[in-house]
């Protein structure tokens, strides 16, 4: 068979860089001996990412022995650039700066109620004129911007929460920085954030992710599943089964967004508590009070979700289900009701909360930037917070 040397190159390349992000820092003994590849080859690449600064030398490594040559570790750059990570639902507009290794260098919040596409973008720019000078090689590398809604191709099908209008994100970022630009859904770069923040390889994960709609970050063979149309994991889209509505149009039956969400369910505590102004704190500490109309809620909310997570299983086989919410944050016993409602299937994964509810979403985006600027994608990168 006959290998074409540029292909067999990039692929050397990206298989040592893969060796120095993971491991490092590293020898090339070391790199060579993991990747079965001949010292000279190592040698190369390492040399040729020097001169690009995308690794250094930390000098000789530390060695119990007292003769021979020492061998030099060859430590990832990740202070080569940053990347900048936007996270945009109805409400509020997050951004997280990082390091290309995943660690934070800035975040900041503000609010963008019921504001306009336009308005928003304004405000995003806004945020990055204030950004401080990061001391980094080469700057700003690459955007990455999380929606709640319906992603295909890096263009916004639907969200319920943000009017796009056809507004171009993608093409608009990458005219005014001239960097690649990201734009995918929260709960897909959720489950992300779980994969490539782990030190643990998951082959097969699922992400719920809980905020104003209902989401699932699906990942199948380490690889993002999102379906022909970008629909896969719009779970909030799923009816609500209603025997008193056999004959109703399916458009009008109730779905997981409009009932279980964790806006839906704050709605619902508000008209049980006769408080317009009800929020998740409240709710929280009324719970733990053992309030006979919010453990009922809470209740009808573990049956509905244990609903979900049965037909994720049956559909996926999931090593493991993470959650990202709010709500469960706060109230971890949820989790054990849902393994219990969910006792009588032969195998259930790991019901397990999100490393971090906070920053899950952006770290997603911000892993997804970096394989980007290192045009690693596919490829498995270890980063860290």
């Amino acid at each position: 068979m006959i290998i074409n040397k540029d292909v067999m190159r990039d692929y050397n390349e990206r298989s040592v860089l893969q060796a120095i992000v993971n491991y490092g820092p590293i020898s090339r003994n070391e790199i060579s001996k993991k990747l079965g590849l001949n010292k000279v080859s190592v040698s190369d690449i390492v040399g040729s990412f020097a001169d690009r600064k995308l690794v250094y030398s930390l000098g000789e490594a530390k060695s119990s022995s007292t003769s021979g040559r020492k061998p030099e570790l060859i430590e990832y750059n990740s202070a080569y650039g940053y990347v900048i990570n936007f996270s945009l639902n109805g409400m509020m507009l997050e951004m997280l700066v990082t390091k290309l290794d995943g660690r934070s260098l800035d975040y900041n919040t503000t609010s963008i109620n019921s504001q306009s596409i336009s308005e928003i973008v304004s405000k995003m720019e806004e945020m990055i004129v204030q950004l401080p000078n990061f001391e980094t090689e080469f700057g700003l590398q690459a955007i990455s911007i999380a929606i709640f809604g319906m992603v295909y191709q890096g263009e916004v099908v639907t969200s319920p929460f943000v009017d796009i209008d056809d507004f171009d994100l993608v093409g608009h970022f990458q005219n005014k920085y001239n960097v690649p630009v990201i734009v995918e859904n929260e709960a897909n770069l959720a489950a992300i954030f779980e994969q490539d923040f782990s030190k643990q390889e998951l082959q097969n994960i699922v992400t719920v992710s809980i905020h104003d709609g209902i989401g699932a970050g699906i990942i199948i063979n380490t690889q993002l599943y999102t379906g022909n149309y970008g629909q896969a994991g719009e779970i909030g889209r799923v009816i609500v089964q209603d025997e008193r509505a056999k004959k109703r149009r399916l458009s009008k039956l109730p779905n997981f967004d409009s009932e279980w969400s964790q806006k839906a369910l704050l709605y619902k505590a508000t008209k049980l508590k006769n408080n317009p102004n009800y929020a998740l704190d409240q709710l929280v500490a009324d719970y733990n009070s053992q309030d006979e109309a919010i453990t009922g809620l809470i209740e009808d909310f573990c049956y509905h979700l244990a609903v979900i997570v049965n037909n994720l299983i049956a559909l996926y086989d999931p090593q493991m289900i993470f959650f990202n919410a709010p709500l469960i944050d706060k109230l971890p016993e949820i989790l054990k009701n849902i393994q219990m409602k969910l006792g009588f299937m032969p195998l259930v994964p790991p019901l397990v909360m999100s490393k971090d509810v906070t920053y899950a979403t952006l770290l997603g985006g911000a892993s997804q930037a970096i394989h980007r600027v290192l045009h690693m994608e596919g490829a498995r990168l270890i980063f860290h917070h």
